[in-house]
Order: C-alpha cells, then structure tokens, then sequence
C-alpha cells in the first residue's frame, strides 16, 4: 500500500503551512494523505495482517518442545526381604529424580489444510489493504469537498465584502444628497440600516470561513489554527460520461473489490473445514533422559537415556455431524457474500447514475446562473445610475442591490455544486487511486 499512496502523492508537502501560506488542492491532499490520523490507523491494521501472513509460515513447520523436571521425596521405609526374617527400616529416606524430554512433531498432511489457512490469512491481509484504499478513497474526496468548501465560503465573503463597499458608497452619497436637501433623513438613515445589515452579513460569514478553515484542517491532520490562501476557481471536468463511470466502478470500486474478496474468504473457509475430513499425519521424534536416586530400594540409582520416532497418523471418523454442520454454514455464507456483491453493484450503479444525473443539471444550473448574474449585474448599474440621478427610490436601489449579491453567490453556489458531484462520481468510479 506505500506504493498506492506514493503513485497519489503527487507532491510531498513535509513542513507545516504557515499563515496565509498559498495551498493548493493537491498540496492539501498530499498533506491529508501523509498525516490524516484514519489513514494511519487503517495503515497500521495492513501491518498487522502483513504480520499474521509473514509468520503464518509457521504451521508448515515442525514443532519442537522440551519438558524437563526435577523432583525430591523424604520417607520413612520399611521393607521386609525374601530371604531375611527381619525387616529393615530406613527413616528419612531421600530420593531424586531429575527427567527431560525434548520432541519433535512435524504434522505433513492434514487434507492441504495448512495451505488453505495461508490462502485465506493472505486474503485477510488484502482485506486490509482494501479497507485502506476505502479510506484514502473517501479521505481524498473528504478533503477535496472541504478544500472547495473553504473556496466557496472565501468567495461567498468577497460577495459580501464587495456588497458591503457597494452599501458604504450608498451611505456617503445618500449623506451627500441629504445635506444638499435632495433628499430626507429617512433615506438617509435606512442606507445606514441596510450598511448595518450588510457588515453583520460579512461577520457571520468570516466565522463560516473560519469553521470551514478548521474542518478542512482537521482532515489533513495539520494544527487546527493553520490559516492559507486557496485557489479561488472551481474549475471542474465537464466531459464525464456514465458509461465510463460505471465501467471503471466495476473494476476499481474499493467498497466492490472488497466484497469479492470477503466472498474468497467465505470459500476458503469453506476448504480449511473440509480439510477436516481428510486423515492427519505426523512424524515424531523424541529424545528422553532419566535420572534417579534413592536412599532406599534395590536401585540406589537408576539411569536412563534414548530417543524415540515415528509416525502418527489419526482420522475423525465422526464427531457428531460437526464438519457437515460447518460446511453447509460456510455454503451459506458464500452464497450471502454472492448476494451481497450483486446488491453492491446494484447499489453502485444506483448512486453513479443518481449522482450523475445531479452533476448534469448542476452543470446546466451553472450557466443559467451565470447568465443571471449578467443580467443582474446590469440590473443593479442601471437603478444606481438613476438613483444618483434621483429618479430611483432607496427601496429599488437596495432590491436591485440584494438581486444583484444573491445572483452571484447563487452562481458560486452552482459552480461548487459541479465540483462537488465530480468528486463523488470519481469517488464511486474509484478513480482517485488510478
């Protein structure tokens, strides 16, 4: 998996962004995938199951052994012979036995199903990997979602910080008319409410931004308090086709390959139980060392040594059904995993076409904003030319005002909705970790 998330890494980013540092979307992802704390956590489950595959090598293997003891004893014997009438009593008799024993037993057939158990913990393993390339996958789309949701909150405040400058320049002009007696003080005095209006609009949408800011911060695993410049464009691939899409989600979907190899695990499940059936041989290899002393007894001491081997072999015959129980389990649970494949696809091909219908209309909403904005724009010059020349009241003045900031954030609004369903649809396609 280090070689997927290298070929992503476009750029390595290895320092911490200063304030207002220019960031682009591939810096941010290069940083989300190098320090995002879901990625490494899934990282470190890959090392483990790369682990558990490593030493599975293991039960092919011998297994070798040893005991060893060493035990006293204190009695009082009496013992009575054949040949002599009188007994002989011995009190506080000491004895001492020292025993080792160290063996050997290498299992060489047991119906292949030691292969099959390293087949499936290799599996594992890949499931692993599977469930880190789901992670990079939404990780990816996560941060490229917040980076252009930073973008779109950052324009949003220049539409109102513009909006803003547009109602100060009606203040001053509406002072200016007033003071000369063109006006009244009540027209006056509502640019000045509308001013008002118009900066609390900008304080509430600096503490979005800044909101924005530190979620986006927080998936690419840098301090929460970072502050940068973003590109401000939501230039987005306008060329997607379905056919193409579903086509790439069926072979690169991690969330589908996923399910293919649980359903490979479920059959090799299913191996390692029937390898039950089969006998199970063994060789055996043994060596023993015997040592006691006695204080009483015929045998003051009595040593011995040797090795022994050989074969064993052994057959479960029946064990109460127990292996056709499991088996018919794990037949099931192949056929779950089969459904469960075709109910992914389905929902796969479900979500690309949903979302790609969203993009299409998010692209045609675009230019229909774009063109209101054009019209609104024009709109707003013309009632502010006659509002300077007194023919236009304060009221169409503000509306032509409000119509002409709310086209503009409708046209961001529609041009980040564009990037937003491009990178879900290439999520689904699994096209980012192409």
């Amino acid at each position: 998996m280090k070689k997927v998330i290298s070929y992503i890494l476009l750029v390595l980013v290895s320092t911490m962004l200063h304030a207002q540092e220019k960031l682009s979307l591939q810096q941010a992802v290069s940083i989300g995938l190098e320090k995002n704390l879901n990625i490494k956590i899934s990282e470190k489950a890959v090392e483990q199951t790369t682990n558990d595959y490593e030493k599975s090598v293991g039960a092919f293997l011998p297994q070798v052994s040893i005991t060893a003891g060493k035990s006293f004893s204190n009695t009082n014997v009496r013992q009575q012979f054949v040949n002599d009438d009188s007994p002989r009593e011995i009190n506080g008799a000491k004895s001492n036995t020292l025993d080792v024993s160290p063996n050997l037993r290498w299992t060489i057939f047991n119906g292949l199903g030691m292969f099959h158990t390293r087949d499936r913990i290799a599996e594992t393993m890949g499931l692993a990997e599977d469930d880190l390339k789901i992670q990079i996958e939404n990780t990816i789309a996560q941060i490229s979602t917040a980076y252009y949701r930073l973008v779109l909150e950052k324009e949003r405040l220049r539409v109102l910080e513009e909006a803003l400058k547009l109602s100060a320049d009606r203040v001053e002009l509406a002072k200016t008319r007033y003071e000369v007696g063109k006006t009244s003080k009540l027209d006056y005095l509502q640019a000045q409410v509308d001013y008002n209006a118009d900066q609390s609009n900008v304080l509430n949408q600096k503490e979005v931004v800044f909101n924005a800011q530190v979620d986006l911060n927080r998936l690419m695993g840098t301090g929460l308090d970072a502050q940068y410049e973003t590109d401000a464009n939501f230039s987005a691939n306008e060329s997607l086709q379905i056919e193409s899409l579903l086509a790439s989600a069926q072979l690169n979907n991690p969330g589908l390959l996923r399910a293919q190899r649980n359903r490979e695990i479920a059959y090799l499940q299913s191996k390692e139980i029937g390898a039950e059936r089969f006998p199970q041989l063994s060789l055996n290899f043994g060596y023993n060392f015997n040592d006691r002393n006695s204080d009483a007894g015929f045998l003051i001491s009595n040593t011995s040594k040797g090795i022994n081997y050989g074969i064993t072999a052994s057959w479960n015959i029946l064990n109460g059904f127990d292996v056709k129980r499991r088996m018919q389990n794990a037949q099931i649970q192949i056929e779950t995993r089969e459904l469960e494949i075709e109910n992914m696809k389905l929902q796969l091909e479900s979500d690309l076409r949903k979302a790609f219908i969203n993009y299409q209309n998010s692209i045609a909403l675009r230019a229909l904003e774009e063109q209101n904005f054009s019209i609104a724009e024009e709109n707003y010059d013309i009632a502010l030319e006659r509002y300077k020349l007194g023919n236009a009241t304060p009221l169409e003045i503000r509306e032509a005002q409000i119509n002409f900031v709310q086209a503009e954030l409708r046209k961001i609004q529609a041009s980040f909705s564009v990037k937003v369903q491009e990178i879900e649809l290439n999520r689904l396609a699994g096209n980012n970790l192409q």
